[in-house]
């Protein structure tokens, strides 16, 4: 059995760390509110974007590139991977390794290759492995900007009209609420839809005459859309981080309280103990005088 100081060393240790966790679900749960009310912002642009749908209906898009649906077989695919930069956040990082891991399998029979672009560290920790990367990794950002998502929509683009995928998809965790994530994954390129369907958009009406009467207005609206739906991702993953991320301190503290508080009865009995065997010494010892 452990000394009396071991038992007090232990105690002191937990406590220690029962405060680090309840300080990072504090400090977490004040970003979680900021970047929460982050979420409904872009609502307004992408119902007038939605609105535009009616251009990409038009027959003269039909056969563009980024509408047409992907090869069946030996299809490049170019997969968005979102994750955090930090740990001790649960499953939330996992969920994502295990939904990339799942789409190789499912689409084994069909991809060529399967390369990923990396935004956040942990995922690309966890896969570098097994999966090529096409560029260096992106940070998560903890409050995303639209220059981030931005940054990254630039480069799937241009990655799919040099040819170098022919597919592009997005796995991601989404947020539900504080204590559910949901690990999505959706095809941005090509047929690009609207992101957040549930929002409402009443068509626009088309003019007589659009220009520039070209693929460039089609462009124009799908990088943005898929501009829009990075960023709604990088929303909702950095929300679902900082949800996870107190969970997961909530769940360590309450932990640690169980545990030190079996610790402080086991070190009790101990004393108990200790103090009885010196009583019983005491007591043979004066029973051997007499």
């Amino acid at each position: 059995m452990p000394s009396l100081r071991e038992f007090n060393e232990r105690l002191a240790s937990m406590a220690s760390m029962r405060r680090v966790t309840s300080t990072m679900k504090l400090v977490a749960g004040s970003h979680l509110h900021r970047v929460q009310s982050e979420l409904s912002k872009p609502e307004p642009f992408t119902r007038s974007l939605a609105a535009l749908t009616a251009i990409i209906a038009q027959p003269r898009f039909a056969n563009s590139r980024i509408l047409l649906p992907p090869p069946e077989k030996g299809s490049r695919i170019l997969l968005v991977v979102m994750s955090a930069d930090r740990g001790l956040c649960g499953g939330f990082n996992s969920a994502v390794v295990h939904a990339v891991r799942e789409f190789r399998a499912q689409h084994a029979a069909r991809a060529a290759k399967i390369s990923c672009l990396y935004v956040g560290q942990k995922a690309a920790a966890a896969l570098k492995g097994e999966f090529p990367s096409v560029c260096r990794v992106q940070p998560a950002p903890g409050l995303p900007t639209v220059a981030d998502s931005a940054r990254v929509a630039k480069f799937v683009m241009r990655a799919f009209h040099w040819g170098i995928c022919d597919e592009v998809w997005l796995i991601s965790n989404h947020f539900v609420n504080s204590m559910t994530n949901d690990c999505r994954t959706e095809r941005l390129l090509p047929d690009a839809h609207p992101p957040v369907p549930k929002v409402k958009a009443e068509p626009m009406p088309l003019p007589r005459l659009v220009e520039p009467n070209d693929e460039r207005m089609l462009e124009t609206v799908v990088s943005l859309w898929i501009q829009l739906s990075l960023y709604y991702a990088m929303l909702h993953s950095a929300t679902g981080e900082l949800a996870a991320r107190v969970m997961a301190m909530d769940n360590s503290t309450m932990n640690l309280n169980t545990m030190e508080k079996e610790l402080r009865t086991k070190r009790n009995r101990a004393r108990q103990a200790a103090i009885t065997n010196e009583l019983t010494e005491i007591v043979s010892g004066a029973e051997a005088l007499n």
